[in-house]
């Protein structure tokens, strides 16, 4: 596999994105080269400094691409840790909202994706699980660090829906009172995705833990 450079980097996340909207699968970049690719721009180029905007990341995104965290890494080897596309059966969405608020009785499609200015650095984060008319969902708060890459998020409620009922939900972790708090806790001290690309079509990042992971936009 040669090397790539930094716009055949992107080209190659590119492609991934536009293998869904054209259900051409088989034409997907093979796991290998995406890796690269990510690793490729999450070095960037020398002497660029980068900057995580919250409008760049809001909308509608779907999992399909990940690797291990430097935990599972150890764990499983080179099958997790190496990269993998995720199975078409399940889906894995994330969104980030530029409201405070998320009613999980709405398609979150349909709610604000739009900040409040271009400076908003918060919002928050609606991830989801969907297997056939099952669809396990968690939100929290989600703010946008000055100066960094980074996306701190925080899972404060929990739903389950079977279609458009949703017999269970309620706070989750440090629930509604760590929702409140969210923005004064360190960094440390909370999750966080490291946005090193951002695009209209595609977004990729390196978790807290470790692992890279690229989504899709729908």
């Amino acid at each position: 596999m040669a090397t790539v450079d930094f716009e055949g980097a992107i080209a190659t996340l590119q492609q991934v994105a536009i293998a869904y909207d054209t259900k051409q699968l088989p034409r997907r970049p093979e796991p290998a080269d995406i890796v690269e690719s990510m690793t490729v721009l999450e070095r960037g180029r020398r002497g660029e400094r980068r900057e995580l905007a919250l409008k760049d990341v809001l909308g509608n995104w779907r999992l399909i691409f990940v690797t291990g965290t430097k935990k599972t890494r150890k764990k499983a080897g080179t099958v997790i840790g190496a990269g993998r596309y995720l199975p078409g059966l399940v889906k894995i969405t994330i969104s980030y909202r530029a409201d405070d608020t998320v009613d999980l009785n709405e398609n979150t499609a349909e709610q604000e994706t739009e900040p409040k200015d271009t400076a908003q650095s918060t919002g928050r984060v609606v991830n989801q699980v969907q297997l056939g008319g099952f669809a396990f969902t968690v939100t929290g708060p989600i703010e946008a660090i000055a100066g960094r890459q980074t996306l701190a998020f925080d899972f404060t409620r929990w739903s389950v829906a079977l279609g458009a009922w949703i017999p269970f939900d309620g706070q989750l972790g440090s629930g509604d009172a760590g929702a409140a708090t969210f923005t004064e806790r360190p960094l440390k001290d909370r999750p966080f995705f490291n946005y090193f690309w951002t695009d209209d079509r595609a977004i990729a990042a390196r978790g807290k833990g470790g692992g890279l992971a690229l989504w899709i936009k729908i």
